[in-house]
């Protein structure tokens, strides 16, 4: 374990550890940054369950370090490749400058900096946040390079290891069946406040760790679901309502998809924990009890 923390790349040891990454491809700003000699200063951002992240300074320019040294290995490039391509069709993702490995082998990717996370909500505001995530789902897939989009099993990626909690899988196969998922388009996979960054009136979604082909209904109720349970209901419908002028999506769709995202918060609950205030459970038992295609036995 002492030569794991040695080796392993934080904000205390990026100083002497950042020159010594081995960048698989790299843009002219990163070039410029590595060779102009100019003073480079780090300091930590809020990390995630999977990444260390750092903010890079040189100047006036500021930049992203997420190093995945945890237990998550995600493919970086593939990754990388998807950011180049949606930065190319102007949605409005963190541009990405660089990515490679530690001498460790973590993987790691430079962006841009874009500001901090969205904290106080407005109509207005869901309105630009809204019409982002729509745009995201409207972008023809014919329009990016071959292979930057993986296509998963649904069940596979975002439910993994339901097979150990019965009644919850049960659920699950019934809601599969009728929810006719459609994994056609790009989605984020993990829209949320915390992937959405502020800066100057413009907003910027970042972690595409999940970034992929799939159906925009899961990736819209995903993210009603976590407004709901972590903010407020009536927040959770403005949200909705702004995305609905944008694509329409029937009620009886978004019941299926709901039930569907709210089995997948109880499984990452049941197996690697989530986020919990004092009302949450009260918040998502009352979600469970609510919706028509959902039976209450996944709360046992």
């Amino acid at each position: 374990m002492e030569i794991e923390a040695q080796a392993r790349l934080t904000v205390s040891n990026i100083d002497d550890s950042f020159g010594s990454i081995e960048w698989h491809e790299t843009t002219p700003i990163l070039n410029n940054l590595m060779t102009s000699g100019a003073e480079l200063t780090f300091s930590p951002l809020a990390p995630g369950l999977e990444a260390d992240v750092v903010k890079v300074t040189q100047g006036e320019e500021q930049f992203v370090l997420k190093v995945w040294n945890k237990h998550s290995k995600p493919d970086v490039q593939r990754q990388y490749r998807l950011l180049k391509n949606l930065h190319r069709q102007q949605i409005r993702i963190s541009e990405p400058i660089g990515y490679g490995r530690t001498e460790n082998g973590d993987a790691l990717l430079l962006t841009r900096y874009h500001g901090p996370s969205v904290t106080k909500l407005s109509p207005s505001k869901f309105q630009k946040i809204a019409a982002t995530l729509a745009d995201i789902h409207r972008l023809p897939t014919d329009k990016l390079e071959s292979g930057v989009l993986a296509r998963y099993d649904f069940v596979g990626y975002f439910y993994p290891g339901i097979e150990a909690f019965p009644a919850m899988n049960e659920e699950l196969n019934r809601l599969v069946a009728l929810a006719d998922i459609k994994m056609e388009r790009v989605i984020h996979g993990d829209f949320n406040l915390g992937n959405i960054l502020e800066e100057h009136g413009q907003y910027t979604i970042i972690d595409w760790t999940n970034g992929q082909l799939g159906d925009p209904r899961f990736d819209l109720s995903w993210a009603c679901l976590l407004l709901r349970i972590y903010v407020s209901e009536s927040k959770s419908l403005t949200f909705l309502y702004k995305y609905q002028e944008e694509m329409p999506v029937t009620t009886a769709e978004l019941e299926i998809f709901e039930a569907l995202a709210c089995l997948r918060w109880l499984l990452l609950d049941r197996t690697e924990g989530v986020p919990k205030h004092a009302d949450t459970m009260k918040k998502v038992k009352k979600i469970v009890r609510t919706n028509r295609c959902l039976n209450e036995c996944v709360l046992l």
